[in-house]
């Protein structure tokens, strides 16, 4: 799937605006100064640590996608950095946890079980006092083998992740063991069709879940959509939010500010954000 990734950065970026207030009901770029994506560097899912002082998102050149990472420096924002994670030659998926601060992601960098394969799996890396870490994948039976593409952790330890194991992208929840290990609980039957569904962003108190699909009633190419997690559990059926945070063209890769008052998107490549309050308008679910 070629928005999985294939999906890619504008290769400059000099100030990162700051997060909307509210007032403004349009979407707004956050890279206003950048130069317009292309097909082949688009930018999408960025994520904002817990402190609000780091974001990363994804980026592609061509074939290759990798994270990059934009400081806080007072109110300023400094210019995307690579981060220098393994993998071949694909990171995607940026997330941070909410409950521990760690980055999840996903690369293709080989795993000693699976020797040989090229497939994405879901990795963590620590970030403390602005240091990373050592990257290491996910233990437990979340990582099969298949693409693992992204996953997002809400504050009480829920986790949704994609994967293509059954033959499609399509989502299921999993929670921490006694050991820290990332046990599968489910499938999310009633979110998933026959369709991808994957970039996922989803509000600490895990109660909104924001994803990309093509499924119909659309309103572009690709569209985000929303679903609200009931009290046993289960999901309600996917709603798409309309206007103004999808357009008639390509809107995907939704991330979350650290106060979960911004949602950050892509439309063409370009990244935006909007708020929360906005996108949910309305919206008797949510």
């Amino acid at each position: 799937m070629k928005l999985m990734t294939s999906l890619a950065a504008s290769a400059a970026a000099f100030v990162l605006a700051g997060c909307s207030n509210g007032a403004d009901d349009a979407p707004r770029p956050v890279f206003p100064d950048a130069e317009p994506a292309t097909q082949f560097t688009r930018a999408y899912s960025m994520t904002e640590s817990p402190d609000g002082q780091v974001r990363v998102f994804a980026k592609e050149n061509g074939d290759e996608t990798w994270l990059y990472e934009v400081r806080r420096d007072g109110k300023a924002w400094g210019e995307p950095v690579r981060l220098e994670f393994p993998s071949k030659s694909i990171l995607v998926g940026p997330s941070f946890n909410p409950v521990d601060g760690t980055l999840l992601f996903a690369s293709d960098a080989e795993m000693p079980q699976w020797p040989g394969r090229k497939d994405l799996n879901i990795w963590q890396v620590e970030l403390v006092d602005g240091e990373w870490g050592q990257p290491e994948p996910l233990s437990g039976d979340v990582n099969t083998g298949a693409n693992e593409t992204m996953a997002v952790v809400s504050a009480d330890g829920l986790m949704v992740y994609t994967s293509n194991k059954s033959g499609s992208y399509n989502l299921a929840d999993a929670r921490r063991d006694d050991e820290g290990n990332w046990i599968k609980q489910r499938d999310l039957e009633e979110v998933n069709d026959f369709r991808t569904n994957d970039h996922l962003a989803l509000t600490a108190d895990g109660r909104t879940l924001f994803f990309y699909s093509h499924r119909a009633p659309k309103i572009g190419i690709v569209d985000i959509w929303i679903s609200s997690r009931q009290e046993d559990g289960t999901w309600d059926a996917p709603r798409n939010p309309g206007e103004p945070l999808n357009s008639a063209g390509i809107d995907y890769g939704p991330g979350l500010s650290a106060d979960g008052k911004t949602l950050f998107f892509s439309r063409e490549g370009d990244l935006f954000q909007i708020p929360v309050s906005v996108v949910l308008v309305g919206d008797p679910d949510a």
